[in-house]
């Protein structure tokens, strides 16, 4: 069997080094003497061993538990940490679902020996999370936080600063720090599991994320700008643009892409070249629309549900609930039972989503 070498990107290991010196470690001195690479805090995208940095963090702040260790590390990380592709891909997806999918379809981009899936379990989704060779690991906890928290980071980017899991789990046996239970008062923390893994209610996850949004007046200048020229566009800013474009045409039936195009002030070829080059396509940007619109009317209590369906541009309340629930894990009817909010200018766009393009026409 294949042996994949265990690698993660420095920038997680600076987490480490930044709390330990907060303790008072002698890092330069241990990071002299150790086996990684010199100068590692001035190559943040340069990749590291996990079982050589763990073992170092563990010498290094051996005054504090390894558990408290990873929980102070994990509390510095942020998502801006991930590689700038992972994280355009995360938060350009619409739901918390979609972004879970998409940490988990693109986790190796950060480990090589990370495996996740998302895992439904009645009212809960069970995200997974396998660091493949290092579960014997004396000091895998020091990975498993820094995994986890990142899955709290993304659930937390549509359902709020405050969310917290109900259940946390190791597959570490070090018993967990005091510090543990009062950043997580409301979780169950269970060490000695068979897998690194996180539950989150599905309503979380359903909601729609957040973004702000700019006027479609903005439209013409974002097409302006030149990729020949060196500049990178704003995938989000330029998709949510023209979400927003079609949007009010839904109601009226079909919209193709030369009417879009003819709406954007441009051709055909330069729409559909910008989209790829933003990572989307016009059939993708049809399928977010309609959703987002939906997401929208489901807020009105008066509207029925097959009417939200055919408002957005849906060929059938069958086709709808497949779709709604492909985005969000829940059908309409869940989404607005939970009371889910959502807000029709959301700056984010879907990624990493195999769309059935004969199902959008």
């Amino acid at each position: 069997m294949e042996t994949r070498p265990a690698l993660t990107r420095a920038i997680h290991l600076n987490n480490y080094i930044s709390v330990l010196r907060d303790i008072g470690a002698s890092v330069d001195r241990e990071l002299a003497r150790s086996r990684l690479p010199p100068c590692i805090e001035e190559t943040p995208d340069l990749y590291v061993s996990i079982p050589v940095a763990m073992e170092w963090i563990a010498r290094t702040g051996h005054d504090c538990e390894p558990m408290e260790l990873g929980l102070l590390a994990a509390q510095k990380a942020s998502m801006s940490s991930m590689h700038p592709a992972m994280y355009s891909a995360i938060m350009g997806a619409q739901t918390g679902l979609k972004r879970l999918e998409t940490v988990a379809a693109l986790c190796r981009v950060e480990d090589s020996v990370l495996v996740m899936h998302v895992r439904q379990e009645a009212d809960n989704v069970r995200v997974i999370c396998n660091m493949a060779g290092l579960e014997r690991h004396p000091f895998i906890c020091i990975g498993e936080w820094l995994v986890l928290h990142a899955v709290i980071s993304v659930v937390r980017s549509v359902a709020g600063p405050l969310w917290s899991p109900s259940e946390l789990g190791f597959v570490s046996s070090c018993r967990p720090a005091e510090a543990v239970y009062a950043a997580f008062p409301n979780a169950r923390v269970l060490v000695g599991q068979p897998c690194t893994s996180i539950v989150v209610g599905r309503a979380d996850l359903a909601r729609l994320a957040f973004g702000s949004a700019a006027s479609t007046s903005d439209l013409s200048a974002s097409l302006a700008s030149d990729a020949a020229q060196g500049n990178q566009p704003d995938a989000w800013e330029f998709v949510n643009l023209m979400r927003m474009l079609i949007q009010p045409y839904l109601n009226g039936g079909h919209i193709d892409v030369a009417v879009a195009a003819e709406l954007a002030e441009v051709s055909r070829r330069t729409l559909q070249r910008r989209l790829k080059f933003c990572g989307s396509s016009f059939s993708k940007i049809l399928w977010e629309a309609r959703f987002e619109l939906a997401c929208t009317h489901l807020g009105n209590p008066d509207m029925k549900v097959i009417d939200v369906a055919m408002t957005a541009g849906y060929e059938s309340p069958q086709h709808f609930t497949r779709a709604f629930r492909q985005f969000t894990g829940v059908t309409p009817s869940q989404y607005r039972h939970h009371g889910l909010k959502s807000d029709r200018h959301s700056g984010r766009t879907m990624d990493q989503y195999e769309l059935d393009e004969a199902g959008t026409q």
